[in-house]
C-alpha cells in the first residue's frame, strides 16, 4: 500500500506553513493568557454514547479526519458548518498544546458528479474541480485554517483498489454482477454506531436488494462502469469506489489505520460511518477512537430539504447559499452565528437569527476597537503576569472550562459576552489588559480578527451604517474574487474607489479587512455611484462576469443594481 505519514504531522494546505505558523503561535499565546493550569479535555463520542477524556494515540498528538463535501454544486450553509466546528476544534486542541493532523477530504467521485456531467454535457473533473476551488475558497473567508490536508478521491483510487481486494481476500467482501459488496453480516459490531440491528434493517421496507447480494444490506465497495463514467482498472473489471471505501482508505492513508477523532454531520451517522467503521474495522484496522457528530442546520426548528417546496422560491432559498451568506452577513458574522450554538445541537438558522448574532458580533468589535488591530503573533506573556479583576478572570477560567467540556462554544461565547459586559464598567483608561484577554480568547475561536476592525470602527448598529458594512464588504468581495481570476485592473478599480472614500483597504493571510480612515465612516452614495462607474467599465470592456458579479454582491448586501440607455443606477433594496 502507499506509505502512510505519521498522525500528528503537521503539513498545512491553507495558507501554507507561515500561515499555519503563526496560527500555533497566536492560539499557543493566547492560551497563555487565558491559564496555565492543566486540565483535561473531554468530549462526547457518538459511539458509546458517553463523555470520555482524549487520550490521543500518540502523547502530543491529534490526528483528526472530518467528512467534507461532494462537490456537485454551490456550497450551502450546511457545507460551511462542519469545517468551521472542527477548525474550532483543532485550534483549541492546539491552544492546548496539541500538534494536530486534521483531514478535510473531497469527494469527487459520485454518482452526483456524473450526473451533473451527463446533463450538462461537461466533463465531471471540470465540474468537481470548479467547486472544490469554491469550497476551499469558502474556507479561505471563514479563517479555517488549522486544515492540513484536503484529499481528493480521484488521488487515492488505487489504494482504495488495494484495499478491497484485501477484504474480498478475507471473505469479507464478495464480487455481485454489478460491483464488488462487502458483506455486513460477517462483522459482528455492525450499528455500533447508529444502533441499527441488521434483523430490523431485515424487515425495513427502505432496503432494496441488488441481485446477488448476501444480504440487503451489503453495500457497494466497487461499482461497475456504465457507458459515460469515469473508470478506473481493478481485479474486478473497470469500475470506481463507492462513497463509502473512499473515507476509509483516505483516512488511514493520512492518519494511519487507528487514529483519534473522526467527525462529520449527524447524517453521515448511518449508513456512511457506519459503514466505514465496518469495512475498516474488517480490514483490520482500529480505526477511529472518538466519533464526533455536529448538528444540522434546521429552519423555523426544522430539517430543510431540496423537496421542501419553498426551496423553489429564490427568495426563499437564496438565503441558505454560501455565497449570499457571506456577501450579505460578512464572513466573520457567519463564524460567530454557526458557533453560538454547542455543536452537537441543531443550529436554527434564518436571516433574523443571522442579523442578530451580527449585531452582538459589531457591539463586542466596537468595545475591541482599542486593542483589536494589533499583531497577533507578539508575546502575550505581560498579559498573563497582569492581574485581573475577578469577574473577568472567572470569565476567563469559565471559557476554558466550556471549550475543555465537549468543545462547548456556545458557552465559551456566552462568557465573552459576559467578559464584555463586565469591562464595560472598568473605567476606559484600565480597560487594556481586560480586551487584550478578550481579544485572544476570541482568536483561539477565529473571531476577532483584525480584518474586522471595519465593523467595530465608524459604525453603529442599525440604518445605513450596517448597510455601509455590507456594501463594504461586498465590494472586497468583488476585488478579491477579480484578484484570483488574474483581473487586476477591476481589483486596483476597487481598491481605488474605497481609498478615494477614506477606506483602508489591509491584506493579509486570511484575506483582505477594511478600516476607516481618519475622515470618519465613507459616504454610502459615493460609494455605491463609485461602484455603478466600476460596473459600467467593465461591461464596456466586455467583462460581463466582472460586472454581475459586482450586481449580484450588491444585491445580497441589500442594493438592487438596474440597467437603462447603457447606464447602472441603484436603489436600496
Amino acid at each position: 500500500m502507499t506509505e502512510t505519514s505519521p498522525p500528528g504531522a503537521c503539513r498545512p494546505i491553507l495558507g501554507g506553513g507561515e500561515e499555519s505558523a503563526r496560527c500555533v503561535a497566536i492560539l499557543h499565546s493566547s492560551l497563555r493568557a487565558a491559564s496555565s493550569e492543566p486540565m483535561t479535555i473531554h468530549l462526547y463520542d457518538s459511539v458509546s454514547r458517553t463523555k470520555r477524556p482524549l487520550d490521543p494515540l500518540q502523547p502530543g498528538k491529534v490526528g483528526m479526519y472530518v467528512c467534507g463535501p461532494t462537490v456537485y454544486d454551490d456550497c450551502h450553509v450546511g457545507h460551511l458548518m462542519g469545517p468551521v466546528v472542527f477548525d474550532t476544534v483543532a485550534r483549541w486542541l492546539m491552544a492546548r498544546g496539541y500538534e494536530v493532523r486534521f483531514v478535510n477530504n473531497i469527494t469527487d467521485i459520485d454518482d452526483k458528479i456524473i450526473n451533473r456531467a451527463i446533463e450538462s454535457g461537461e466533463d465531471w473533473s471540470a465540474i468537481a474541480e470548479r467547486y472544490t476551488a469554491q469550497y476551499l475558497g469558502f474556507l479561505k473567508e471563514l479563517s479555517v485554517v488549522t486544515v492540513t490536508d484536503h484529499p481528493r478521491c480521484s488521488e487515492y483510487v488505487p489504494a482504495m483498489v488495494e484495499f478491497i481486494a484485501d477484504l474480498v481476500a478475507e471473505d469479507m467482501a464478495y464480487q455481485a454482477s454489478d460491483g464488488v459488496y462487502f458483506d455486513v453480516s460477517r462483522h459482528e459490531g455492525y450499528g455500533k454506531l447508529s444502533g441499527r440491528k441488521l434483523d430490523d434493517m431485515l424487515a425495513g421496507a427502505r432496503i432494496q436488494a441488488s441481485e446477488g447480494l448476501r444480504h440487503p444490506a451489503d453495500f457497494a465497495l466497487w461499482k461497475n462502469v456504465k457507458p459515460g463514467e469515469p473508470s478506473w482498472e481493478s481485479p474486478w473489471g473497470p469500475g470506481r469506489p463507492g462513497w463509502h471505501i473512499e473515507c476509509s482508505v483516505m483516512s488511514s492513508q493520512l492518519l494511519g489505520g487507528a487514529f483519534d477523532i473522526h467527525g462529520g454531520g449527524d447524517d453521515l451517522k448511518f449508513p456512511h460511518h457506519e459503514n466505514e467503521i465496518a469495512q475498516s474495522e474488517a480490514h483490520g484496522d482500529d480505526y477511529a477512537h472518538h466519533w464526533m457528530h455536529n448538528g444540522l442546520i434546521q429552519y423555523e426548528g426544522r430539517k430543510i430539504s431540496k423537496s421542501d417546496p419553498r426551496m423553489q422560491e429564490e427568495s426563499f432559498s437564496q438565503q441558505f447559499q454560501a455565497r449570499w451568506l457571506l456577501d450579505r452577513f460578512g464572513p466573520s458574522a457567519v463564524r460567530f452565528f454557526l458557533l453560538r450554538t454547542p455543536y452537537g445541537r441543531p443550529v436554527d438558522f434564518g436571516p433574523q437569527v443571522l442579523d442578530g448574532a451580527q449585531k452582538g458580533l459589531i457591539r463586542v468589535l466596537k468595545l475591541l476597537a482599542p486593542v483589536l488591530g494589533q499583531e497577533s503573533d507578539r508575546d502575550l506573556e505581560a498579559i498573563c503576569a497582569v492581574p485581573l479583576d475577578e469577574n473577568l478572570d472567572k470569565a476567563r477560567s469559565s471559557f476554558r472550562e466550556a471549550m475543555d467540556d465537549d468543545f462547548n462554544t456556545g458557552e465559551a461565547i456566552a462568557q465573552l459576552f459576559t467578559l464584555a459586559r463586565d469591562l464595560r464598567e472598568v473605567p476606559e483608561e484600565a480597560r487594556t489588559p481586560g480586551l487584550e484577554v478578550l481579544r485572544d480568547l476570541g482568536r483561539i475561536l477565529g473571531l476577532f480578527q483584525p480584518g474586522d476592525t471595519g465593523l467595530g470602527e465608524g459604525l453603529g448598529e442599525g440604518g445605513d451604517q450596517v448597510l455601509l458594512g455590507k456594501v463594504l464588504g461586498a465590494l472586497l468581495s468583488v476585488r478579491e474574487t477579480a484578484r484570483s481570476a488574474g483581473e487586476f485592473a477591476t481589483a486596483d478599480g476597487v481598491r481605488d474607489l474605497l481609498v478615494a472614500q477614506g477606506v483602508e483597504v489591509n491584506d493579509s493571510a486570511d484575506g483582505a479587512g477594511w478600516s476607516v480612515g481618519p475622515g470618519g465612516a465613507p459616504d454610502l452614495e459615493g460609494l455605491l455611484n463609485g461602484a455603478m462607474g466600476l460596473r459600467e467599465t467593465a461591461r464596456e470592456r466586455g467583462d460581463y462576469a466582472t460586472g454581475d458579479g459586482i450586481r449580484d454582491r450588491l444585491g445580497a448586501a441589500g442594493v438592487s443594481v438596474q440597467d437603462a440607455a447603457g447606464r447602472s443606477t441603484w436603489t436600496l433594496a
